[in-house]
């Protein structure tokens, strides 16, 4: 079935973008499978160029390549791929809760922490994809709080990867780690933030190598 992305022009390339990349993630796309402009266009209604254009911004992400004179393609989203992606969001949430000290508000905790907890239940009622969405916005909104927006800019692409899975990390120590680092950004230690966040990202990466030594890794996509 056709479906036609029915939106204002300028939203046109991030809806289009945001459905291929819904396609590769979810395993609708295959890794090595063509992507043609031409099919992609009429399928989501909309002109070859914003297809051309949103896959440009894929394949800075990652997710798609581009072979002379044979077209666009799916990349593989392997372990070593993923965890280069979270070495980079390591260093770069580690600067955003450093920079979140100077502008977070109580409003701004007080919401944090809720989010933190209702992360903490959703994993409690096995609710997965309510779980990472609420994660996502955790990270996202620290980031947002640094006030810096090459930052936030870097932080909407290279979540595509660095955030793509789910790792299986025990809901209470995550839960409890959120709470440490908002607890250093509302009392204004940069240098205890930075290290926070670092390591809470770090811990997850570690667990996607250990899954990876041991041939367990498998990757669980959300988006």
């Amino acid at each position: 079935m056709t479906k036609t992305l029915a939106v204002e022009p300028r939203n046109a390339r991030h809806h289009v973008r945001e459905e291929i990349q819904r396609r590769i993630l979810s395993g609708e796309r295959k890794p090595g499978d063509r992507l043609s402009q031409q099919s992609l266009a009429k399928d989501l209604g909309v002109a070859q160029g914003t297809v051309r254009e949103s896959l440009l911004e894929l394949q800075w992400l990652g997710l798609v390549e581009s072979v002379d004179r044979f077209g666009v393609f799916v990349e593989k989203l392997d372990a070593a791929r993923i965890c280069e992606a979270y070495q980079v969001r390591e260093a770069l949430e580690g600067l955003a809760a450093r920079l979140a000290c100077n502008h977070v508000g109580r409003a701004d905790v007080s919401a944090l922490r809720a989010i933190a907890d209702d992360i903490l239940s959703r994993s409690r009622e096995n609710d997965e994809e309510e779980q990472g969405t609420l994660d996502r916005a955790f990270h996202l909104e620290i980031t947002n709080l640094s006030r810096n927006k090459i930052l936030v800019r870097l932080a909407e692409t290279y979540r595509i990867l660095g955030m793509a899975i789910r790792a299986s990390r025990d809901p209470q120590a995550v839960h409890e780690e959120h709470l440490r680092i908002l607890d250093a950004i509302e009392h204004n230690f940069p240098d205890e933030a930075e290290r926070l966040a670092r390591q809470h990202v770090a811990k997850a990466r570690q667990m996607l190598e250990r899954q990876t030594e041991q041939g367990e890794f498998i990757p669980n996509w959300v988006w």
